[in-house]
């Protein structure tokens, strides 16, 4: 019977209650500390339309219900209603909860209304969560929403907030494949602020994207974290899934081309539109390559198989100012300041007569005079890398007077000299491009990329034990033929649809033995040598024997292990010293090079800038390493202008593979 009796109560209270005005009225009384008058309270609930209800009439039924109270000060809610309205406002969060639409701005700039399938289905494709996981992790999402005082959500905060969920769920591997790609709010603004052209900023943030691609979708986790720690360093990386690294391409093959491909006779090549034509038929050649490298391209026997066809043009400075302005088109791209073509200049096949060799030399001269003078002229050009046979050097007056006028110039740092042996030829990558399989007569090479090891790393690592440093070194070269691995599967997938690319494979590379992929060049290289040595043996490879001999040491084991892995597998690795250091990027890669100190760098050179050993010392010490080194090698040398022609000749007498001379620091 008391049931029954409260039920009757509880019937009474709900249709007192049954009208929106009555809760209105209860939610006023409970917020004001002092009775309200029967005016004021009519006002505050009706505003300017106070005759609009019977509200007599309500406040009567509240009162019949025992809801609310009446004295000579006015109007208040009773305890029971007190009790009663704090159940209803609980009542109604539960129904806003359960109701309550979340918007969100979805990527393609529209707004939707929160959808907890779409979770489910955003889990299974893009995550590859089986079905009741995916379903648990959108419950989840949905209830702690609910829970949120959250009205409106963007598609990359919602991502986030599934994200953590998943992560405390130890799902961290299915939340890597959902992490969105982009570049931190901060970091656009610093990029926005920069002294950068659009074309740059839109880059960079391009950039940005697909080297997160790279190393969060592309690439297994260990072989990502390798590069994220430093032990490794690899090349462009926003290009790097998507380019080899770059090309070497005879000038004559070009040239074959060209005739095979157009009506340009080079046996009637007497006037200006001929020449003109023929300059803007090769360039246009070269234009055709640019997609499909990250570095650069390297254009052998520049001189002997292109620019010798002008040498009896009368015209020479239209010309050349022709010829200097595809180069330096070329040579630049918007988004950095490294030279993207390299030129190779070859004086062994000149010409034996005096006349003909002295026409050349200055033609020469004044293509390299208007380079110089055009790239002075703007900041914004590159002048591209300069290859040159120093072979002749010594036997011809005016070209050991060119190279002392080239290396007082200020572009010095772009010259390479290199003996011509065809064994050494070194492009931007340091790449030697000729050292071919044998039967290989391939005059064009493709380098597919190059990887360095950190060898510093790997001694802090050792504890200065031999053992322990070899099983890492071994360990880290597995991993690098493991990134080759995938470097050849992932541009081999985005390559071999393009029907652009297929045509220039066969028509400069014509693969012998198989695949372009398989037989392209494939460099390892190595930074942190002399820091290695040093942490290792106490002291710099310059200043001890014992230091020397395990830097040899070092070196020798890995191409040993490279030369090993070529037979087992009919590879095609080489190993190639490290670069300068314009190769690796100004921006993100410099603090894995640094020593803990944003000052101190680890040496690129074989031997430390600082030594203080004699020229000849350094130049015979470096020569131990240099027939370790097969991919090709550089002697470096700090010079001031005064002491520059004696030590010139010297450089010269040496007879070092390659050598560049820089400005001193």
């Amino acid at each position: 019977m008391d049931s029954d009796k409260n039920f009757d109560v509880l019937e009474k209270q709900l249709k007192i209650l049954g009208q929106k005005i009555r809760i209105d009225i209860m939610k006023k009384l409970n917020v004001c500390r002092n009775p309200l008058s029967y005016s004021m309270l009519q006002k505050e609930v009706l505003g300017a339309n106070p005759n609009s209800v019977n509200f007599s009439f309500h406040l009567k039924a509240l009162k019949n219900g025992n809801l609310i109270s009446t004295n000579e000060s006015g109007y208040s809610l009773s305890t029971l209603g007190k009790q009663i309205l704090k159940n209803i406002v609980s009542l109604e969060q539960i129904l806003y909860d359960q109701n309550k639409q979340i918007m969100i701005r979805t990527s393609k700039y529209s707004k939707e209304p929160f959808n907890a399938t779409k979770i489910e289905d955003y889990l299974i494709k893009e995550g590859q969560l089986e079905k009741f996981l995916a379903i648990q992790i959108s419950k989840e999402v949905k209830e702690r929403l609910s829970k949120a005082n959250i009205g409106y959500l963007t598609t990359p905060l919602m991502r986030e907030y599934i994200n953590a969920i998943l992560l405390e769920n130890g799902l961290e591997e299915i939340r890597h494949k959902l992490t969105r790609l982009g570049t931190p709010p901060f970091e656009a603004f610093s990029l926005f602020d920069r002294n950068s052209n659009p074309e740059q900023f839109i880059s960079r943030l391009g950039f940005d994207v697909s080297e997160q691609f790279l190393l969060l979708n592309l690439l297994p986790k260990n072989l990502a974290d390798l590069y994220l720690s430093g032990e490794v360093a690899l090349l462009n990386l926003n290009y790097w899934s998507l380019r080899p690294l770059g090309f070497y391409l005879d000038s004559k093959s070009i040239v074959e081309y060209i005739t095979k491909q157009s009506s340009i006779n080079l046996n009637t090549l007497d006037n200006n539109v001929a020449f003109i034509n023929l300059i803007m038929n090769f360039f246009d050649t070269l234009t055709k390559f640019k997609p499909f490298f990250s570095e650069d391209i390297l254009l052998g026997n520049f001189n002997n198989s292109f620019l010798s066809y002008f040498n009896s043009n009368k015209n020479t400075s239209n010309i050349l100012n022709i010829i200097i302005s595809q180069i330096l088109k070329l040579t630049n791209r918007q988004y950095d300041e490294k030279p993207h073509l390299s030129l190779e200049f070859s004086f062994l096949d000149n010409i034996k007569k005096n006349n003909v060799e002295n026409s050349k030399s200055h033609f020469y001269n004044d293509f390299l005079i208007n380079l110089f003078y055009q790239i002075s002229q703007n900041n914004d050009l590159i002048c591209p890398l300069m290859l040159y046979d120093y072979s002749n050097f010594l036997s011809s007056k005016s070209e050991s007077d060119l190279l002392t006028k080239v290396l007082t110039s200020s572009n010095r740092n772009n010259f390479i000299f290199y003996k011509n042996n065809r064994s050494n030829l070194l492009n931007s990558t340091f790449t030697n491009v000729h050292k071919i399989k044998k039967g290989n007569e391939q005059r064009n090479k493709i380098v597919l990329d190059k990887i360095l090891i950190n060898l510093h790393m790997i001694a802090k690592k050792s504890n200065q034990k031999d053992g322990i440093f070899f099983e890492n070194l071994h360990e880290k070269l597995d991993s690098v033929f493991e990134l080759f691995v995938c470097k050849k599967k992932l541009v081999d997938r985005k390559l071999k649809s393009s029907n652009h690319w297929k045509k220039i494979i066969s028509e400069f590379f014509e693969p012998q033995n198989g695949d372009w992929i398989d037989e392209s060049l494939k460099s390892i290289s190595f930074f942190g040598l002399n820091e290695a040595v040093k942490t290792h043996c106490g002291i710099e490879i310059d200043r001890n024997e014992n230091s020397e001999v395990f830097a040899q040491k070092i070196l020798n084991f890995m191409i040993d292990i490279i030369d090993e892995h070529n037979q087992r597998d009919h590879g095609n690795y080489i190993f190639t010293q490290p670069h300068n250091e314009n190769y690796l990027p100004n921006r993100g890669y410099n603090n894995k090079l640094s020593l803990g100190d944003g000052t101190k760098r680890y040496n690129i050179d074989l031997i430390r800038t600082d030594s203080k050993i004699s020229l000849e010392r350094k130049i015979d010490l470096y020569k131990k390493f240099e027939k370790i080194l097969d991919g090709g090698s550089i002697f470096t040398c700090n010079l001031d202008n005064l002491n520059m022609p004696e030590i010139i000749k010297f450089l010269i007498n040496s007879k070092l593979n390659a050598f560049s001379i820089r400005a001193e620091i």
